[in-house]
């Protein structure tokens, strides 16, 4: 897995963040004192391989701790009585072993964490353990998902050295405001400052560049797009990320004037008749002045139209507005015009980012050579409050299966901070 290391990882022999180990208790595991002193044995020596190098430079013979650990794993799983406390043990020493470059024992460490989260699904700390090794070997998103799963676990009492393990997996992943969220998260638990943001927290705050909403942008500056099962299109300054059909047709406009346009181009429909038809969602976005009124933004859509509605369609925004609009002298030929208007307004987020981040992938570099990436940087937020308006155009012949398709998008693939 590791043929790629970021510059945050050649950094980590100054960090060293990782804690997960002082969370194992021994005494559920064994009272036999050869293995209490194989425990202490790895605790007091994880300096040496909580992270991986790519060339020693310690005191102790790098062979000599792979022979001692491999020695410690067999003895942890030789017990005849194994549970959840053995298996977070026996997934810490392979994730080591991992980082002493004895590759075999990826797998293991990862079998080892998903036995203990099959021991105690309530607990956190296999998801963390397995989210910190994932994360450290280049499987950015499954570390990154683990985490989340870890999060939705955690006890009233929140350990620091989890969100400071996490400040680290998001800074690798490139999702700077989880990163800054996580370092905050230790400050506010803790009182001071994790040792992550000690020694990185300025070159995070460094890679979130301002923008001004008065500026023109080309959409190549400002949308980010990935295509894994859905295509997701991420523009941090408007706060918005979208996932749709990779085979559907979609324009992006540049942002000038304050304003953007977003217009997706879904698969045609088929009327009773057997007519493929089509029909349109757009989405635009407007950066608004303190006194603009999103009641005024959106009677700039609506207020043509004699036969409209104000309906209840979703309680997932606070401050929303909807319109169903139907007009016959629109599209005749396929039943008349059966649109939708929202609306939405949304203020800057305390941690603009947070909800539309997703884990980077960094290119895998040639077998057996270690390539260096460095993270890119990203834009922030526009300042103050933006207005969303999206639109469904579509026509009677084909109002029950466009609007269905509509509101899934709507409830599922659009996130909105």
């Amino acid at each position: 897995m590791r043929s790629v290391v970021t510059l945050f990882i050649l950094t980590l022999t100054a960090v060293r963040s990782f804690a997960n180990v002082d969370y194992i208790d021994i005494s559920k595991i064994s009272n036999d004192n050869k293995l209490i002193s194989a425990f202490n044995f790895i605790k007091n020596n994880r300096n040496y391989y909580e992270t991986w190098t790519n060339e020693w430079k310690y005191d102790k013979p790098k062979q000599g701790l792979v022979t001692q650990l491999r020695e410690h794993y067999n003895s942890f799983s030789a017990l005849t009585t194994k549970n959840e406390e053995t298996f977070l043990l026996l997934g810490d020493i392979a994730h080591y072993l991992y980082n002493l470059d004895d590759t075999a024992y990826y797998d293991i460490a990862v079998k080892n964490f998903e036995e203990a989260v099959k021991r105690n699904s309530t607990d956190y700390r296999p998801h963390w353990f397995l989210g910190n090794h994932y994360a450290l070997a280049n499987a950015l998103q499954l570390g990154i998902d683990n985490f989340v799963k870890a999060k939705k676990l955690l006890p009233a009492e929140q350990p620091a050295d989890f969100w400071n393990d996490y400040a680290l997996a998001a800074a690798i992943a490139n999702m700077p405001s989880n990163c800054i969220y996580a370092m905050d998260k230790v400050k506010k638990i803790s009182g001071k400052e994790g040792s992550f943001q000690q020694q990185l927290g300025e070159t995070i705050y460094k890679r979130i560049v301002p923008v001004d909403k008065n500026n023109a942008y080309a959409k190549e500056d400002i949308w980010a797009a990935t295509r894994e099962e859905l295509a997701t299109f991420t523009c941090r300054p408007l706060g918005i990320k979208v996932m749709i059909d990779s085979t559907w047709g979609l324009t992006i406009n540049d942002y000038k004037k304050n304003q953007e346009a977003f217009i997706i181009k879904p698969s045609t429909l088929k009327n009773k008749e057997g007519r493929e038809i089509h029909y349109t969602i757009a989405i635009l976005m407007k950066t608004a002045n303190d006194n603009d009124k999103l009641n005024d933004y959106i009677n700039n859509f609506v207020s043509k139209y004699k036969d409209k509605s104000s309906i209840s369609f979703s309680t997932k925004y606070d401050k929303m507005v909807a319109y169903e609009i139907k007009d016959k002298t629109m599209y005749p030929e396929v039943g008349g015009a059966h649109m939708y208007i929202l609306g939405i307004e949304r203020n800057a987020p305390q941690y603009p980012g947070l909800l539309i981040e997703s884990a980077g992938a960094f290119p895998e570099g040639n077998t057996g050579e270690v390539s260096y990436y460095q993270a890119n940087d990203c834009k922030d937020r526009f300042k103050g409050k933006i207005f969303y308006a999206i639109l469904l155009d579509t026509c009677e012949d084909i109002h029950a299966q466009s609007y269905s398709i509509f509101k899934s998008l709507f409830d599922n693939q659009i996130i909105i901070e």
